[in-house]
């Protein structure tokens, strides 16, 4: 047991020091940077791609860790699968208001010839950006809470 909490919090890590690499590298999208990483590439946002796909990969590893842990929780303790339940009907019910909520107008973009301005991936990109500000905003929430909590302690 005490192995299964070492690996995940190893993993945990191991994501944060990715995020925040490529946080820095995305800060940092310079011509000498980007010509230093990709001679081919410029300052055009050659590290936009590679930031998208590694959130995709972290996203996806973060899942699946959520997934199997939720497996390995029903072997251990049955009784708490009813709360775990709860939270993922209340997961999919945020992600559900933000997707009703999300706009796909299509936008003006003049000289724009991309294949994205398109209404799904419009409402990919709202319900996005709606779960971030409420994942941020819970994140605070709950960080406040905690410290007045032990003010009162």
């Amino acid at each position: 047991m005490k192995t299964v909490g070492l690996i995940g919090k190893v993993v945990m890590f191991a994501i944060v020091v990715i995020g925040l690499v490529l946080a820095l590298l995305m800060g940092a999208n310079d011509e000498i940077l980007a010509a230093a990483t990709n001679p081919a590439a410029s300052a055009d946002g050659s590290f936009t791609g590679i930031t998208i796909v590694a959130t995709i990969a972290i996203l996806a590893i973060g899942i699946l860790g959520a997934l199997v842990s939720w497996v390995f929780e029903a072997f251990t303790n049955p009784e708490g699968l009813v709360k775990s339940a709860i939270i993922v009907v209340a997961c999919f019910a945020i992600v559900g208001i933000c997707w009703y909520l999300a706009d796909d107008t299509i936008l003006n973009l003049p000289g724009y010839e991309g294949t994205d301005n398109e209404p799904f991936m419009l409402k990919v990109a709202d319900t996005g950006i709606f779960l971030a500000y409420i994942s941020a905003s819970a994140a605070v929430l709950c960080i406040l809470y905690s410290e007045v909590r032990q003010l009162f302690r």
